[in-house]
């Protein structure tokens, strides 16, 4: 599945199962420039905002998207991100293969504010229960900075406030489709036993002969 945005809208511009879009916490969105993103087409990008006060709701506010990802493995994340000066530094990546209970899989800190990082990435194929799964989803959230209680901004010389804005552009889910090993029917068994078996006779006949 992917999510380009180029639409206005956030559905999927692209799926092969199906897939559904939502934010967290009260987050908002709107839709805006996608100019430095990996997208090769004009387009736009998805802007969210009204994030948690300093030092309250750690991991709670962001986007979420699910992904059936039945007859599909080896399967990874890719997006592009870009932070406002005073948005949180630190984005969680957040996964669930029952569609109840969360999991953190990887962190990532934006090192600039106000530029896309390109092909931020978090490969789940060693992941059990990822794969091959219709309830599966995952969640970008905001973080506090590891180790602490508060989140950093991502300017090295700005504070941290609830109106700082994270846009994401080309946030895909792709994979390899699983590929059934072919069992032969019951009649190619016994097409094939007969087939030795005359093979077989044949064998004997020469053998006799000689």
């Amino acid at each position: 599945a992917q999510w380009d945005y180029n639409k206005s809208s956030t559905k999927q511009s692209f799926s092969m199962n199906g897939a559904s879009f939502a934010t967290l916490g009260g987050v908002t969105t709107s839709f805006v420039s996608q100019t430095g993103s990996s997208d090769p087409n004009a387009g736009q990008a998805l802007n969210t905002a009204n994030y948690g006060a300093q030092g309250s709701g750690n991991m709670t506010r962001g986007v979420q998207y699910g992904v059936d990802t039945t007859a599909y493995e080896h399967l990874v994340l890719t997006f592009d991100q870009r932070n406002s000066a005073t948005a949180s530094a630190w984005t969680s990546l957040l996964y669930t293969i029952d569609g109840e209970n969360w999991t953190q899989a990887a962190t990532f800190k934006m090192a600039a504010d106000s530029t896309f990082v390109k092909g931020l990435s978090f490969d789940f194929s060693s992941i059990a229960g990822v794969a091959n799964n219709a309830d599966c989803a995952f969640q970008l959230v905001s973080m506090f900075a590891p180790g602490t209680s508060a989140y950093l901004a991502t300017g090295a010389t700005s504070n941290y406030g609830s109106a700082g804005t994270i846009r994401y552009d080309m946030v895909t889910l792709s994979g390899t489709e699983i590929v059934a090993s072919a069992v032969p029917e019951p009649e190619s068994y016994a097409l094939m036993l007969a087939g030795l078996g005359a093979m077989g006779l044949v064998l004997r006949r020469r053998q006799r002969r000689a």
